[in-house]
Parts: structure tokens; sequence; C-alpha cells
């Protein structure tokens, strides 16, 4: 059943969803896109969500994106929204590693975005990835492997480090590693299913200052219980940090040159905004944006905080030329 929301918050019309089972990995992922109608796409939009998110909370960017003339696509990881999930602990919020997931969305890009990404008369239209904090995690790994697959890449609050988390903590989570296969996939302390709790979700929390799009992720939820997630596992929280560490390897944000645009939350209260910034300094072609006042979903903040993003990016398009038909690869 569909929740009761503005049109703009619902598919927009042409929406398909679909699955496929990544033989790599095992996981069954889901994945939702949508093409301009009456015309080709200027580029083609990947868009990779956050922990615990899903394709639905993403419907008003994909909105706006077919506003620009651009296709949209989206999956959810494995472990939440509609792919697979843990058996018998549906609700955790589990980890195989960030590898499988790289390889999930490699197969995703290779198998499904770049053999539609094409203008039947010219060639292969521009692949632009846009990512929300773990999202820009996976995506700058993914880059950093498969640096010619996309034109250009934003991230949003990119997760790159936890926010205030003690030396004390890493090492005793680093402690926990060998134990990691007989704990992985238990809740951290005081982890639980999901619960509407989780979040305010009126605009007062550290997620999102906008009263109305700060509700989407718990009226979601709600309405389709089949997107609940719970809380990360021991896990989860393992792999997130190894990923991270890798990151901040010499040599693997420096092998990314396309144009990157990232985006800071002034108020940032989830991910490490100190790591962000040591992050695009490395970066060959990156762009740092702050956005003063912002939570940490910038894409579900308010207009002001929002359109800031959206005009930087539109700038970044613009400037590279990405967007347009001269940039159009040949067959």
């Amino acid at each position: 059943m569909l929740p009761e929301l503005d049109t703009r918050f619902l598919a927009p019309a042409g929406w398909i969803t679909h699955s496929f089972t990544n033989d790599a990995t095992g996981h069954k992922i889901h994945y939702g896109r949508v093409y301009p109608q009456g015309r080709p796409p200027a580029a083609v939009i990947v868009c990779l969500g956050g922990l615990s998110e899903f394709s639905e909370k993403y419907y008003e960017i994909a909105h706006d994106m077919l506003a620009r003339g651009y296709a949209f696509w989206i999956m959810d990881w494995q472990y939440q929204g509609r792919s697979g999930r843990l058996e018998k602990f549906p609700h955790r919020r589990h980890s195989d590693g960030f590898e499988s997931d790289i390889s999930d969305l490699k197969k995703f890009v290779d198998d499904y975005i770049v053999p539609a990404a094409v203008h039947p008369d010219v060639g292969r239209i521009p692949l632009v990835m846009l990512g929300h904090s773990m999202g820009g995690n996976i995506g700058l790994r993914f880059l950093s492997q498969h640096p010619k697959r996309f034109d250009a890449a934003a991230f949003t609050a990119p997760f790159l480090g936890i926010h205030n988390f003690s030396a004390a903590m890493k090492i005793f989570v680093a402690s926990l590693s060998p134990f990691i296969p007989l704990i992985g996939r238990g809740y951290v302390p005081g982890g639980t299913d999901w619960q509407a709790s989780f979040r305010k979700g009126d605009g007062t929390d550290k997620f999102s200052a906008d009263a109305l799009r700060d509700t989407l992720h718990n009226i979601w939820s709600t309405s389709d219980a089949a997107l609940q997630v719970g809380s990360p596992t021991f896990g989860w929280v393992s792999q997130a940090l190894r990923s991270c560490a890798l990151l901040r390897r010499k040599g693997t944000l420096e092998a990314i040159t396309i144009p990157i645009l990232i985006a800071m939350a002034g108020r940032e209260e989830i991910v490490e905004n100190k790591d962000i910034r040591a992050a695009a300094a490395r970066l060959p072609n990156g762009q740092l944006l702050e956005i003063e006042g912002a939570h940490h979903e910038i894409l579900m903040e308010i207009d002001e905080h929002r359109n800031t993003f959206l005009n930087a990016f539109d700038k970044m398009l613009e400037v590279h030329k990405i967007a347009t038909m001269d940039n159009v690869k040949p067959f």
C-alpha cells in the first residue's frame, strides 16, 4: 500500500523495478530505474544510497534528475531495502565485506546500466555516480578499482569515518576481530530490530532539518514492513571500519581522476568531517563543498541546503561538459 505523499515523493511515471542475482556473492539485488520520456537522456545517474536506506526514499531525486533530462538508476544494497536479507534475522544490517558490495555494483553497472546507456545513433551516454554516506564509501572504492566506468561523481556526506569515534573505541573494535566469525552476525551493543524511534522524523534530529523529508524514512518503513532495517551487526561495523582504512591508503583515492564533487554537512553528527576534508584533498580532480547548517542527509534537507548541493552538481557537469552530446563516447 502506497503512503499518502505528494507526487514528488512517489515513483515517477515510467519507473521500473527488477532484481538480479550476483553469482559471485550470492546476493539478490533489487533495483529501480527510469528514463526521460520521448528523448534519450543527456546523462545516466547511478545513485548509491546510505546505510539502511531503500530506493523508494530517492523518488524525489529521481524526479529532479528527470527534470534535467537524465536517466536515473538505483540499487538496494544487500541486507537492506528489497534486496536479500540475513536468513532468520532479516532486520539485522550485516555485511559480508564491502568488497561484495563493490562486486554487486560492478555487475549492476556492467550488465544492466552500460548496455542501456547508449544513444542509438551516436554512442555511449555519460555515466554519473551520485552516492550518499555509505554509498560514498563504496562508490569511491569502486571508482578507484574501475576508473574508466564513470565520467563524473558526486557524494553527499560520504562515510569515511565515524563521527567522534574515539581511539579507545577503535582499539576495542579491533580487539574483537578474531571473534567476528562467532559474534559477527549479532547486533552491536544496544542494537535492535527496526523501531520508529530510530528517527525523530520531525526535522529536529541529526538526519535532516526538513520536517517533511525527515519523515520519509519512517513513512515508507511503516507502510511496508519489507523495507524495515534494524541496527548494524558487529560484522558490519568491522567491515565498515576496514573499508575506511583501505580508502586512507596512499594511492587509492589518487587513482580517481574524474571530476568529483563532495558535499559536507556543517551540522554533521554521523560521519567524520575531518576524514572527508582529508579525502577531498587527495582527489586529483576533487571539489569540496561545505554546506553550513545542513544535517547528514543533504538530499533530504530543507530546500536551501539541498539546492546548494544540486546547483553545485549542475555546475560540475556544466563546467566539465559531462551531460552534453559532445561528451557521448563513439561506438
